[in-house]
């Protein structure tokens, strides 16, 4: 098996300087992150087709849960909904990497 110096995958996936903007919930509990993520998915027009790097608190080893799986369970019935065309985990684990649908679910546009 080869060594790398870095993570290959990190050219293939998109990083936080591409995206239009950042939702930033690190240091947030469980309950205000997931109350932002709302904020966001209900903006509607303000930010409909735009890339976001929503990125959270990285797991400490500690055995407490991040948000990975509470947010990733939300922004898969947002995408089921119609209000993200896109998402992807962020390589590092410590992210989500969302597009917002440009005419979001239920906007008159």
């Amino acid at each position: 098996m080869p060594y790398f110096e870095e993570n290959p995958l990190c050219r293939l996936s998109a990083q936080p300087e591409d995206a239009d903007l950042e939702l930033d919930l690190r240091g947030l509990d469980r309950e205000a992150a997931l109350r932002q993520v709302e904020t966001l998915l209900q903006a509607g027009t303000d930010v409909a087709g735009k890339r976001v790097y929503i990125r959270f608190d990285p797991a400490q080893g500690d055995g407490r849960e991040t948000l990975f799986l509470p947010l990733g369970r939300r922004l898969l019935v947002a995408r089921k909904a119609g209000q993200l065309t896109g998402c992807l985990p962020a390589s590092a684990g410590d992210g989500y990497h969302v597009t917002l649908a440009a005419n979001p679910a239920g906007s008159d546009d």
